[in-house]
């Protein structure tokens, strides 16, 4: 008898025994699946392709270093691999459509494309650049003022830009954001505050940074700077917005100067075909650099003229 209930003691000790193990090797099973799965679309990202391997040792080149600013400055979520490879594309389909359509030769319709595309990359990556730098010179006067407000209320400096960063509406949420977590990390002020000063290309946002360093090696009433900066950033904005109305005729002519005789001249080509191909002949091609050097020259001056610094 005492057998008996030894055996089944034991019986259901191993059952219990086996349950707790079996569910243990099951969650076992699971996050060794999970990790496996993490590995798995880590590989999945690496490039393998021959093509894409180009890609990523041009990302890595100095060659890129400038494009790679850029992109960072305009918000552009491309590495610049992948926007030369867009940028490749569309010099071959101009050229295709200039040779085809436009009967233009071969050189001559690479050329227009080159041109066309050079002017309308830079010009993109400049207006995407002036509209974030724009967003973030709208928001700086708030930032200046929830900042100096967490230092009245005893905040240091880290810790304001966190309440900024939480409290803040994109794009300067993102920023500070991601200065929160460097600082977090362990790097310095310093260095946090200039990779913001590179990634947000401002002069606002340069006086901005340089003022906290300035504040934080020499000390002084910051959150009153601060106060004082946000009441001196609304002002020239407001001054700035009325200069821009005043001089948007002006900058409109010049962007008119530079595209009409471009458009007028593929027009007329493409009624008569063959027309800018007398061009590519050595008289032609120094009436088309006169033309240019006179275009370029004009287009510099209005936007001299236009260009009123406060």
């Amino acid at each position: 008898m005492n057998l008996s209930w030894i055996a089944l003691t034991g019986s259901i000790f191993t059952l219990i025994a086996g349950i707790y193990y079996a569910v243990q090797s099951r969650n076992t099973r699971k996050t060794y699946k999970r990790m496996y799965t993490w590995f798995d679309k880590k590989k999945q990202q690496e490039r393998r392709s021959f093509v894409l391997l180009i890609g990523d040792k041009y990302d890595d080149s100095e060659l890129a270093e400038t494009l790679k600013k850029k992109l960072i400055q305009g918000d552009i979520p491309l590495k610049p691999s992948e926007y030369m490879g867009i940028y490749i594309l569309l010099l071959a389909a101009l050229t295709f459509v200039n040779v085809t359509l436009l009967g233009l030769y071969t050189m001559m319709g690479f050329l227009f494309a080159y041109l066309i595309v050079a002017v309308g990359s830079k010009l993109y990556l400049s207006s995407r650049k002036n509209k974030r730098t724009e967003s973030f010179n709208q928001q700086l006067p708030e930032v200046c003022r929830m900042m100096a407000n967490g230092i009245k209320a005893g905040q240091t400096i880290p810790q304001a830009i966190e309440m900024v960063g939480r409290d803040i509406k994109a794009p300067s949420k993102v920023e500070f954001q991601q200065m929160d977590y460097q600082l977090k990390l362990g790097d310095s002020l310093e260095l946090v505050m200039n990779e913001f000063r590179e990634r947000v290309s401002s002069n606002d946002i340069n006086i901005f940074v340089s003022t906290i360093l300035i504040q934080q090696r020499v000390g002084g009433n910051l959150a009153e700077v601060l106060t004082n900066m946000a009441e001196t950033l609304e002002e020239r904005s407001r001054v700035h917005k009325e200069i821009k109305t005043i001089t948007a005729e002006s900058r409109s002519v010049a962007y008119i100067l530079m595209g009409m005789p471009v458009l007028m001249a593929l027009m007329m080509n493409l009624f008569i075909k063959g027309f800018l191909n007398v061009l590519f002949t050595p008289f032609g091609l120094l009436i088309f650099a006169g033309f240019a050097a006179m275009n370029f020259v004009a287009f510099v001056i209005i936007k001299r003229i236009t260009t009123i610094r406060v």
